[in-house]
């Protein structure tokens, strides 16, 4: 019903500055919501065919690989050894656990791993329309422990299953929008030099409502044509990660220079209240083009 290899990479151990990581957030391209209980990673991804998954939907019978880089914050004995767990359940959209892998480090759970080794976590897998039966999609949810304390590193996939015969959309050219903004951004088919946030509550179209603007400037590799064509998304989190319903539109300007195709793109996203300012709220916007080739994928918390 499910395949499963689990691959362990083994070279010098690099250090990363946990302060810059955030707690719990959305990843792009999947949204797979992630948990730092104390044990961070550096880079998260689903790879298929040895490129980069850049949504969340998978069809059946299709190997697909969560790889999780640079996994921090274990303790270490005396030997400098780390005693690592990894569990991985798959849920139904309706919560019920329909494939669970309790540990897939049991063989090294009494002897630990070299601390200057544990470099990536690599899970393949597959799932089977036995499974899943009629389901429309699922959860994947994993969970790395350290057996010496209680910290821990959560994640939660949500998959949808793709139509037979549908395309994937990978790619082997993806891009990091740098941004000094409390930001993941990602993009490919596409060279992005800047990315500015503000925060909006002038806007007349909806008096209520505070807006995210995203003011994404000098995109090359695309045309105003191309983005005024392609098609947009958002999503809106709470604090703890629940998806909030918005019924109001986003507001969107396209601009640039035609005789270099520099595009210029502001997206206004509706996400909370004026009243609620209090709250910590997590947006996701994505645009892609009609093929699909090109993509930009960024999460804001505000």
């Amino acid at each position: 019903m499910i395949s499963r290899f689990v691959v362990l990479f083994f070279s010098f151990f690099l250090l990363m500055n946990e302060s810059q990581a955030q707690d719990k957030g959305i990843l792009p391209f999947t949204g797979i919501r992630y948990y730092n209980d104390g044990i961070r990673a550096k880079n998260i991804e689903i790879k298929a065919d040895a490129a980069t998954l850049l949504s969340n939907r998978l069809p059946l019978n299709k190997e697909f690989e969560l790889k999780i880089h640079l996994p921090i914050g274990f303790d270490e004995d005396k030997t400098k050894r780390i005693f690592a767990a990894a569990e991985w359940l798959v849920t139904s959209l309706k919560g019920e656990v329909l494939y669970k892998s309790p540990n897939i480090f049991k063989e090294n759970e009494l002897t630990g791993f070299p601390i200057g080794s544990f470099k990536e976590i690599s899970i393949k897998l597959s799932l089977s329309a036995a499974l899943l039966k009629t389901d429309p999609g699922c959860t994947i949810n994993i969970r790395v422990v350290d057996l010496k304390s209680k910290k821990q590193l959560r994640l939660d996939f949500p998959v949808t299953i793709a139509r037979p015969g549908e395309p994937l959309q990978l790619s082997g050219n993806v891009s990091e929008i740098k941004t000094a903004l409390p930001s993941i951004g990602k993009s490919c088919g596409l060279t992005i030099k800047n990315m500015d946030f503000t925060l909006d509550t002038t806007i007349r179209v909806a008096p209520k409502m505070a807006y995210a603007s995203l003011d994404i400037t000098n995109i090359y590799g695309s045309t105003i044509s191309e983005f005024l064509s392609g098609k947009e998304s958002f999503w809106v989190y709470d604090a703890n990660l629940n998806e909030v319903k918005i019924t109001d539109r986003q507001l969107k300007q396209v601009g640039g220079a035609l005789e270099n195709n520099k595009v210029n793109y502001l997206s206004k996203i509706p996400f909370r209240l004026k009243t609620a300012s209090s709250q910590v709220f997590y947006i996701r916007f994505r645009w892609e083009n009609q093929d699909k080739s090109k993509v930009i994928d960024i999460v804001v918390t505000i």
